[in-house]
């Protein structure tokens, strides 16, 4: 197939700083740096529990709430007549149409009444009194020195004017513009992008709360700042590149947003004040050094997409080990969710892919303990026909050729003698600047053929540190996505025919 023939095909189909911290040298397996403790089990009390692989920042789907999208795949591997693999090359494709993006028509009553027309301001009058299920494009801001226009919005509005669903395209401006929303009958969905819905498709589903991230060309020269106004919460502060604007489980729902690019060198074009809330909003204090919490809770607690861990209502610092697993939490309290740079390279690692919810979480050992230090997580697309069960790494491949002609980079087998891999997304050729981008933009649903999809970046972490005999487990649970939040995909343009996390590509 030629090479446009394949990026038609798969258009049809259709992070990450860590919070920084001074943090003690690791001890080595099976030690307690200075500064650990014993901590007695907790119940995670705050969110889903499914947002970001690094403290403070990016996330996507709530636990149990992941969008299974119908396994309609782009290229993946292909075993001839057995059930799909790899290709030996003389084999038709295997795959067919991805998902479809439906058109989403919410109608009806919502299920959460309150003052919304009341407090949703100037932008319920730019709807001209929208009804419910109707869409309507939402005017650009009058932020000054905010570049005119340059994002175009369309949301669908609900009873009460809850904003349903949402879409963003940019305007004029070169990259790609995504989002991820919060919602009340599904907590995090997957982000979306360029004019893709991202949302409800029924009436009783409302956002509560968003994310917006830049990529590409407008990433270099803008920052993304959004608010909005809350039913109950009224109006919210500024958010800006990826954060959190909004309420979450807290039965509000937001009846107008605003976002503006904002030069580089403008800064923000108001108060961050009231941005975010949560039911822990009221109660955890965060300082440097001493986060507490009221009423000397002990246990868990998500907020504003960090994690925290309590003891007699103060948060825990430095190694602890909590739940049967041993992890590091910053001079805040805030659980560090990548200590890859703090352990280093283990000699051994194991992996965990929790099939239900499209995460991989690595882990490294701790002595005798076993392997109880959970390093990193990883968004991964896996498919109906991923094995579940234990296994061990046999072999590696740097370019792996693919169904339909296609090619991967840094693949790991993960049973002998089947065609099951960890890998890169899809390419036209072996060489790097030919991505298959809808694949990219499409992890963390489930559309392969039994692989596990990851970006070129994961899937060159697994290939350089999981030495052959590494043991897999891929389990099912809907609920947890492991004990770190669940990282999301911020899209990038569909022109972009790089991995951005692709180390061949830095500097770009």
């Amino acid at each position: 197939m030629r090479k446009s023939g394949k990026r038609n095909l798969a258009l049809a189909l259709s992070v990450a700083v860590t919070m920084g911290a001074a943090v003690p040298a690791y001890a080595g397996p099976g030690s307690t740096p200075t500064g650990s403790s014993a901590v007695s089990s907790g119940v995670i009390v705050a969110g889903q529990g499914q947002a970001s692989t690094q403290t403070g920042g990016p996330g996507s789907t709530g636990g149990g709430n992941v969008e299974h999208v119908a396994p309609g795949q782009t290229p993946q591997e292909n075993a001839g007549s057995q059930t799909p693999q790899e290709n030996t090359g003389s084999q038709a494709p295997q795959e067919n149409a991805g998902q479809q993006t439906p058109v989403t028509q919410p109608a009806g009553p919502g299920e959460v009444s309150g003052p919304a027309g009341a407090q949703s301001g100037g932008q319920n009058e730019a709807q001209g009194g929208a009804q419910a299920g109707q869409t309507v494009t939402v005017p650009a801001g009058s932020v000054a020195g905010a570049v005119e226009n340059g994002v175009v919005m369309e949301q669908t509005i609900g009873n009460n004017s809850q904003i349903t669903n949402l879409s963003m395209k940019l305007n004029g401006v070169r990259g790609a513009i995504s989002y991820g929303v919060y919602v009340n009958n599904g907590g995090y969905l997957p982000w979306k992008g360029d004019g893709v819905p991202a949302g409800g498709t029924e009436s009783s589903t409302y956002i509560q709360a968003i994310q917006v991230a830049l990529t590409g060309e407008a990433a270099k020269l803008y920052n993304v700042y959004y608010r909005g106004t809350s039913a109950y919460a009224g109006q919210h502060g500024w958010a800006c590149n990826e954060e959190l604007m909004g309420t979450v489980d807290r039965g509000d729902y937001l009846v107008s947003i605003e976002v503006v690019l904002m030069p580089k060198e403008a800064g923000a074009p108001g108060s961050y004040e009231r941005r975010f809330f949560s039911n822990h909003s009221e109660y955890i204090h965060i300082e440097d050094g001493n986060t507490t919490y009221s009423n000397g809770y002990t246990g868990w607690v998500d907020h504003d997409r960090a994690r925290y861990y309590f003891q007699n209502g103060q948060a825990v610092t430095g190694w602890n080990y909590i739940d049967g697993m041993k992890f590091y939490f910053n001079n805040s309290g805030a659980l560090i969710m990548d200590v890859d740079a703090i352990i280093g390279k283990q000699s051994s690692y194991q992996m965990r892919v929790n099939k239900e919810l499209n995460c991989l979480t690595i882990y490294a050992p701790d002595g005798d303990n076993g392997y109880i230090i959970p390093v990193k997580a990883m968004l991964t697309s896996v498919g109906d026909d991923t094995p579940v069960g234990t296994f061990k790494t046999p072999e590696k491949y740097r370019w792996r050729f693919m169904v339909n002609d296609t090619y991967t980079q840094y693949a790991t087998r993960i049973i002998a003698g089947q065609g099951f891999l960890f890998h890169s997304i899809t390419y036209d050729t072996t060489n790097p600047d030919t991505l298959i981008t809808p694949g990219y933009n499409n992890l963390g649903v489930t559309r392969s053929l039994g692989c596990v999809r990851l970006t070129c970046g994961n899937a060159k972490w697994v290939y350089d540190n999981c030495k052959i005999g590494t043991e897999v487990v891929i389990y099912n649970d809907a609920s947890t996505p492991g004990p770190f939040f669940k990282p999301y995909q911020v899209w990038i343009p569909e022109d972009q025919t790089w991995d951005p996390t692709d180390p061949a590509c830095a500097g770009r």
